[in-house]
């Protein structure tokens, strides 16, 4: 049995005509995870079952057939909420458009395999579930973002994302603290922004994502820094910090945490 971690049940999306193969695979993430899925042939089904059903997850396979589908109904904020995967063959220049288009959370190679198939499902639905994010999609749902640019174009979404948590958690900022994902999702966008931060903004914007209040992200991303600089590793802190944290104050305050860290990355 996958461990999982993961809410009791989750519901699902298969759009298309799954073959006797993706029966297999969707067999198989009813296995090992509690994912109950629903099916759309059309566009029109996909998106009356995104306002019906609102699936938190939408699997697919991408093809020549329904990439400008896909595309389309990636525009609906319903479809924008679910993280959807797209499962491929192979890569062309039509699904590399969708990609870089952001119009899929992410894609999975097809093995052949579908008990390897669903476990990379899985996988990539917990990565987005864990910092409660894709940064790939950061940017269409987000209004603030336009464009995300790493320092380092090679590493991927989801490396950006570990090397982001790792290094809060080194900083004292624990994963199971709320301050930890709202965080994450503020030196990404601040990463765009390319000026001075203006937090009401970032926190606005976070707040939208998450479905709370502004003032609830600042006071979780202010509670978070404020443990940290308790239990989290001084010779660290300082390292990354040096001498621009204020003596009086004794820790950095949200904007400038944000800031620094948004250089790294």
């Amino acid at each position: 049995m996958y461990d999982d971690n993961l809410i009791v049940e989750h519901r699902a999306l298969f759009f298309g005509e799954p073959d006797e193969y993706f029966e297999k695979v969707i067999d198989e993430l009813g296995t090992l995870c509690h994912v109950r899925f629903e099916y759309a042939a059309s566009e029109k089904e996909l998106i009356e079952k995104c306002y019906t059903y609102e699936p938190m997850l939408i699997v697919t396979e991408l093809n020549e057939e329904n990439t400008e589908v896909v595309k389309k109904v990636s525009q609906i904020k319903k479809y924008r909420q679910a993280i959807s995967i797209g499962m491929i063959r192979s890569m062309n220049e039509s699904i590399k458009e969708l990609v870089d288009e952001m119009a899929v959370t992410d894609t999975v190679m097809i093995s052949g395999e579908p008990l390897k198939d669903a476990a990379f499902i899985i996988r990539a639905y917990k990565a987005s579930l864990k910092y409660g994010l894709n940064i790939r999609t950061l940017s269409n749902r987000m209004p603030i973002v336009n464009q995300l640019m790493w320092n380092d174009p090679i590493k991927d979404d989801a490396m950006m994302r570990n090397v982001m948590s790792d290094k809060l958690d080194r900083l004292g900022v624990k994963r199971e603290l709320l301050g930890h994902k709202y965080l994450i999702a503020a030196i990404a966008i601040q990463k765009t922004v390319f000026s001075v931060p203006e937090p009401n903004k970032l926190y606005k914007s976070i707040a939208e994502y998450y479905g709370t209040t502004a003032s609830a992200v600042e006071k979780a991303i202010r509670y978070a820094i404020e443990t940290a600089w308790m239990v989290g590793d001084i010779d660290y802190q300082h390292e990354v910090f040096g001498m621009s944290i204020d003596e009086e104050k004794g820790k950095p305050t949200n904007a400038e945490f944000i800031a620094r860290l948004s250089i790294d990355f």
